[in-house]
This record gives structure tokens, sequence and C-alpha cells, in this order.
């Protein structure tokens, strides 16, 4: 009865923790990347802690968040994968992909793991709502960047297009992610 199955290893992950009440949050990130793996373990926390006054409490006793050697991010029940290139690319502040997509990654513990929508005939269910909690991230934890957040991570791309469509039925992944992440942050 299990939602998924993920496994991850590298000889090159420093672990970093810190607990949210009793849960325990793990960052574990490669080892040339200290000062972003401190910030995806920040970011994933606040997230965490934000949604689950918000939402419903945490369901499991850990999360996990693992810096991987690919484009963006994926979600899994208590686990989710972060792109080495936001780690890359991190700042020092919430001004970041690393900050959005942590928050965007941590929604999901709610939209896709709780939820159990069918990602490919209802991607809206969990990837608008994913994208709006991070809306709701920035509003309530780092107010000062929600007009960056409006800005950078949505309204640069123009987005437009249904947001209820079946993954299949978009042409590209660019109309799929414009119209589902972005215009879906917009609609609700």
């Amino acid at each position: 009865n299990a939602r998924n199955f993920v496994w991850s290893a590298s000889p090159y992950y420093k672990l970093f923790t810190q607990k949210v009440g009793d849960i325990e949050i793990l960052s574990y990130a490669f080892t040339f990347d200290t000062v972003a793996g401190k910030g995806a373990l920040q970011y994933t926390a606040q997230a965490l802690e934000l949604y689950g006054k918000l939402f419903t409490p945490y369901q499991h006793p850990s999360m996990t968040v693992v810096e991987a050697d690919f484009q963006d991010g994926m979600e899994y029940d208590g686990l989710y994968f972060l792109s080495r290139g936001f780690y890359n690319l991190y700042g020092g502040n919430p001004q970041s992909y690393l900050a959005a997509i942590a928050a965007h990654e941590t929604a999901h513990q709610w939209w896709y793991a709780q939820v159990m929508d069918d990602q490919a005939l209802e991607p809206w269910m969990d990837e608008s709502m994913a994208t709006y909690c991070e809306y709701i991230f920035y509003k309530n934890i780092y107010p000062d960047y929600l007009k960056w957040w409006w800005d950078y991570r949505v309204d640069y791309y123009e987005p437009m297009g249904k947001i209820n469509l079946q993954l299949y039925d978009y042409t590209s992944y660019r109309a799929y992610r414009d119209a589902v992440y972005l215009n879906g942050a917009h609609f609700l």
C-alpha cells in the first residue's frame, strides 16, 4: 500500500538536521554546497511548520530533502529532490529558486502525498496547489520577497493556458508548466 518508493545514495553527501516539534528534518547536500544545504534545510523546516498549521499536521516522523544531480525538483512521500542547479545559484537569501522550490516540494507532502491525486490525469490538483503554497510561504514568512516571487517565479513567463487538462494534453513542457504551475497559482 505504498504511495511511492525512492532511494538515493552518494559518498559526497553531507547531512544537516533540524527539528520542527517532534519531526526531524534531514537535508543531504553535496559537500561543496554546505551553505545551500543549510538553506534548503531552513526553508523546508519553515514550510513544513507553516503548512502543518494551515492544512493538517505532517504525517511522518521525518522529512528529507536531497540535492540531486538533475534539473528541477521531484516530490515523494516523506522525501523530495532539489536540483543541484538551485544549490549552485543560491545567494544566501529567500530571493532564490532554492527557497521557492523547497517551499513547493514541501507542499507536495499535502498536495500529492496526503490528497493522493492522479498526477497525470489531474496534475493541477498537486502542481497548482504546490505553486500556490509558494505564495503562502512568501506571504507568511518572507513578505518582503512576495513581489519578487510574483515577478520572477510566475509573471516573468507570462503564463496562460487551461490548468485542468491531463498531462498528456499539453503540447510541450513549457505549455504544461505555464498553465498548470504558474497560471494555476494565479487561478488559486
